[in-house]
């Protein structure tokens, strides 16, 4: 036989009932959040900055006083070229949890990056710190580790020129190659394809026989330079290349045909070293004024003796390069920060 339930009971049955549909949405809520914070930092790792950027700042309407969202806020802020704002997010992101030590890892790296942007002294970037473990100073988030590519602009700015002349360089008495013709022939090359038209002026004009500093002093040359071939700037300096023996006992390691292990021994070995130092001057061609300078130094060791010193001279430019074209051309730096995932 049915039985009605008694008034106490269907009041504990609408209780329960209020709750689990006040509970239920909330969990569903917690759980879209989780996706979406797991999302958008898939997005971050796979470079797609704009999505994660959009994704975060949906979640932070909803809960504004996260300093993780805020952290991983300012990270894309960052990869977007969005200094102001990243360093507003990076801000209160530290504010919010001072003893996270991820937070304050990414946000000391974005100075750090700043400093060099404004032209400070160019650094390797520093990995973000280890997450700390079992410690609440390390906050609760799973942490991603992300590189971001941040735009850096030219080192000199070149303002109106439009037009770039490569002169001589001073070069000491070298038996092991033309260096000036190498050189300006290499740095043209180079140049050709940035924004500023490189003159063909060929061979390159000569310089003074002066000291570097007499000849970064002499703006009358150089406005003659500049009045008679139209350069608006002039590239120069001077350039030593030289070679040395290094060769030397070193640990080598060998198989034995007895035994087919690998065994380490001692024995000569005869190698160079090739050393290559580059001072650049970059001087107005209105005013003879020194715009840019900069001194770029390399070094290689070759196995063996006699080696080839122009294979060895254009190997060591190549690895100069990137530096050379940063002297005119905005680049990329890559650098790791952390963005978290729950």
């Amino acid at each position: 036989m049915f039985h009605p339930p008694s008034p106490l009971a269907r009041a504990s049955l609408v209780i329960a009932a209020v709750l689990a549909a006040s509970v239920a949405p909330a969990s569903s809520g917690r759980g879209k959040s989780k996706a979406a914070l797991r999302f958008a930092a898939e997005m971050a790792r796979i470079g797609n900055w704009r999505e994660a950027h959009f994704r975060w700042d949906l979640l932070l309407r909803s809960d504004p006083d996260n300093p993780r969202l805020l952290s991983n806020l300012a990270v894309a802020a960052e990869a977007l070229g969005r200094r102001d704002a990243a360093r507003d997010h990076y801000a209160r992101a530290s504010s919010l949890a001072p003893d996270d030590v991820r937070i304050e890892a990414n946000r000391l790296a974005f100075e750090r990056f700043c400093r060099l942007a404004g032209g400070a002294e160019d650094a390797a970037p520093r990995e973000p710190a280890a997450p700390a473990r079992d410690s609440k100073a390390a906050g609760t988030g799973r942490p991603l580790k992300v590189t971001v590519g941040l735009p850096l602009p030219p080192r000199l700015d070149p303002g109106e020129s439009r037009t770039l002349l490569v002169a001589s360089f001073l070069t000491p008495e070298s038996a092991l190659l033309d260096i000036n013709r190498e050189l300006t022939r290499f740095l043209r090359g180079k140049l050709k394809n940035t924004r500023l038209e490189v003159l063909s002026v060929v061979p390159p004009p000569a310089v003074p026989e002066q000291r570097l500093e007499d000849l970064v002093a002499n703006g009358e040359f150089w406005k003659h330079l500049g009045r008679e071939h139209g350069a608006d700037l002039i590239l120069s300096g001077a350039v030593g290349y030289a070679r040395r023996d290094v060769s030397g006992f070193q640990e080598v390691d060998r198989i034995s045909e007895a035994t087919g292990q690998k065994l380490r021994g001692t024995e000569f070995v005869e190698q160079e070293q090739f050393s290559y130092e580059l001072e650049l001057i970059v001087l107005d061609g209105a005013s003879g004024a020194l715009r840019f300078r900069d001194r770029l130094q390399r070094a290689a060791t070759y196995r063996g003796a006699q080696n080839d010193p122009l294979t060895a001279f254009f190997q060591l430019n190549e690895a100069l390069a990137p530096d050379l074209l940063a002297i005119v051309e905005p680049r990329i730096r890559e650098e790791p920060r952390i963005v978290f995932r729950n």
